[in-house]
């Protein structure tokens, strides 16, 4: 009897401690979300990156020369393998208004900062040194050669000497009173109203040279008076 009893008790006991762990357990299923990481699927990991942007790559971006190549600018017409002639200077002649001037050199011209509309100079902005056009009345009338290596079409321009301009030209040379320049005079009619004039220092070497019409030509200096 005593035994019958004792095994009724351990009994009552196991089923009161089952009890007591069922209750006290968490299922999947517990409502506290804030513990639980929400669950994200291949699909929407998939449909997430096609919406994205590319990264950007620094590598592939071209520069202007990449894309269009190196030669973008075209060079100028006018060069300094250019000449003075009693015309004018290579392609741009002595006569032709401004535009028709920077068509024919394949270059803009850029107006000095001292001038006026009655009469301005320009430069161009590539391809000519030292060569400056003389505007009167929108139309060029004079060239000068300030510095660089342009010369005449004979082949004299800065560093040059008197005695060798004088030489070549002959009776077509005429040496200002003081000696400081040397004219010449062309005898054929289309070129009578023009001139090329040197200028020369001390020691009768060029200093500069100039082309164009002898009312515009002859002073030293273009745009005064």
């Amino acid at each position: 009897m005593t035994n019958m009893k004792a095994r009724r008790f351990s009994a009552v006991i196991a089923l009161l401690a089952f009890a007591l762990l069922s209750a006290c357990s968490l299922s999947s299923t517990a409502s506290d979300s804030t513990t639980t990481l929400p669950t994200v699927s291949s699909s929407a990991l998939s449909a997430s990156s096609s919406n994205e942007a590319p990264p950007t790559n620094l590598s592939a971006i071209q520069t202007a020369a990449e894309r269009y190549g190196t030669d973008t600018t075209i060079p100028p017409i006018l060069t300094n393998s250019d000449t003075i002639t009693t015309a004018g200077l290579g392609p741009v002649r002595v006569g032709h208004t401004l535009s028709e001037a920077q068509d024919a050199a394949g270059v803009i011209f850029n107006a000095a900062s001292t001038g006026s509309e009655a009469c301005q100079y320009y430069t161009p902005a590539a391809g000519a040194t030292g060569a400056s056009f003389m505007v009167v009345n929108e139309e060029i009338v004079r060239i000068d050669i300030s510095s660089g290596p342009i010369t005449s079409k004979s082949g004299y321009g800065i560093g040059a000497t008197k005695d060798a301009i004088k030489a070549a030209f002959g009776s077509k040379i005429k040496e200002s009173a003081a000696g400081d320049s040397l004219t010449f005079v062309p005898v054929t009619v289309g070129d009578k109203s023009m001139r090329v004039i040197w200028e020369l220092d001390a020691n009768g070497s060029v200093t500069s040279l100039r082309t164009g019409r002898l009312a515009h030509v002859t002073s030293k200096i273009g745009c005064v008076g």
